[in-house]
């Protein structure tokens, strides 16, 4: 005979988190309990939670690129400035990460940019959507990857990063130039690192 302090085992797509109540709850979007009695639920393919996201927060991934990216030079200054993804991963905390290379004279490659080379406010972990960068070389060709990261991205080891391109040319009249997929000498998407 139950008692009134019994509680029935959860079906599967439910799970009673301890710490809680004693109800079932329905799984958050994007994960899933795969048996009886789960007490958490499990994310997805491809989708991640971080030890600080709450049980009954849905399981999140990385954001798509950003978007609308233009460069603006100043003789051997150039400001970048962006749009937020169109898809955030279901996630607030997007920041976003800039790589800086030079391309090498003859088509030689490309080699990241050195240590002399400033970044305003930063490079790495912005929360704005624009950024400047000092101390360029004048009359070089430089290559700019902005990526735009969450607090899943780190467990995304499989996901590609997701980026776009700018490419500048220092002492350049500074006329603007558009990224996100515009097939121009300027700027492109890219997906993935290579």
């Amino acid at each position: 005979m139950l008692d009134s302090f019994s509680v029935s085992v959860c079906k599967m797509g439910f799970y009673r988190s301890q710490l809680e109540s004693s109800a079932c709850s329905k799984c958050p979007p994007h994960s899933v309990a795969r048996q009886m009695g789960a007490i958490t639920c499990s994310c997805e393919d491809e989708y991640y939670k971080i030890d600080s996201d709450h049980a009954n927060m849905a399981c999140t991934r990385p954001p798509s690129a950003p978007r609308n990216a233009i460069s603006n030079v100043n003789e051997t200054s150039v400001f970048l400035e962006w749009s937020i993804p169109m898809e955030t991963g279901g996630r607030k905390d997007v920041r976003y990460n800039i790589l800086c290379r030079r391309v090498l004279p003859d088509g030689r490659g490309l080699e990241e940019c050195g240590p002399n080379v400033r970044f305003l406010p930063r490079r790495l972990g912005l929360s704005n959507t624009s950024v400047m960068v000092a101390d360029l070389q004048s009359h070089t060709n430089y290559s700019f990857l902005l990526e735009a990261i969450n607090g899943v991205s780190e467990l995304a080891k499989d996901h590609a990063k997701q980026y776009v391109t700018l490419n500048v040319t220092t002492n350049q009249a500074g006329q603007p130039s558009l990224g996100d997929g515009q097939q121009n000498m300027f700027g492109q998407r890219h997906v993935g690192l290579g």
